[in-house]
């Protein structure tokens, strides 16, 4: 796009302004390095949303910590390589963004937050495992997890996401789906496309209410798939989808 100049330092500063009263923090494509100490001031802590997407943040204070009414955070297309232990305490955030940064690692904090809908991580740097913040609080939450275009080699059990109807894991380098995902009651939606995946588990498969899988990109042995037990029953039920549009 049309690169503009980024806003002054009086729009910024007026934007926190208004933020304080309506509760939404608008400061995308503002050419920021750091979040603006004002943004941080006592009378913050009860904005809803906080936009910073398309900036040039490297890390987020510790401070946001004191937004715990804070329901939305994008933080896309910046620089981020890590997150704050306090993010933790942002209990109320539903939708989290982070697309488009340099994070290797999270915060096991991550699993404090029970609220969490939404987690956007595709575009960044984890590998070859995944940290372990998808205990706790968050498994009982979280319903669209995008891990697409990272560094994954291989996935933990991804078992306790009681909630999850939507994972995204394409160009990675996964060798394999954890078969944990077949326990997944709500998973609709699994695209693992462009990895290095030889075989797709039964009881993935089995996933009860899975009608959408994409795998193309794999040296997968399409005979040997559809010859897979439950693939039949996948089948039926994209076919069950597809007639109900």
């Amino acid at each position: 796009g049309v690169q503009t100049s980024a806003p002054s330092k009086e729009v910024i500063a007026k934007k926190i302004t208004q933020a304080s009263s309506t509760r939404v923090l608008a400061l995308r494509e503002c050419g920021l390095k750091a979040v603006p100490r004002d943004a941080l001031a006592p009378e913050m802590a009860k904005l809803r949303t906080a936009d910073f997407s398309c900036n040039a943040l490297s890390s987020l204070p510790e401070a946001i910590g004191s937004w715990t009414e804070l329901q939305n955070l994008l933080c896309a297309q910046n620089a981020i390589a890590e997150l704050p232990a306090a993010i933790g305490r942002m209990t109320n955030l539903q939708k989290l963004s982070l697309s488009q940064n340099r994070l290797r690692t999270l915060p096991s904090e991550l699993s404090s937050l029970g609220k969490l809908k939404t987690l956007q991580l595709d575009r960044n740097q984890l590998g070859p495992g995944l940290p372990e913040f998808l205990e706790g609080p968050i498994s009982g939450s979280l319903e669209e997890m995008d891990l697409s275009e990272n560094l994954l080699e291989r996935l933990p059990s991804l078992g306790n996401l009681r909630e999850l109807q939507r994972l995204l894991l394409p160009r990675n380098k996964l060798r394999e789906l954890p078969e944990s995902l077949g326990g997944l009651q709500k998973l609709q939606y699994l695209d693992a496309a462009e990895n290095s995946i030889t075989t797709v588990a039964p009881r993935v498969l089995a996933a009860p209410s899975l009608s959408e899988l994409w795998l193309k990109g794999n040296p997968l042995d399409r005979m040997r798939l559809q010859e897979t037990a439950g693939f039949d029953a996948f089948l039926e039920r994209r076919k069950q989808r597809l007639d109900e549009k």
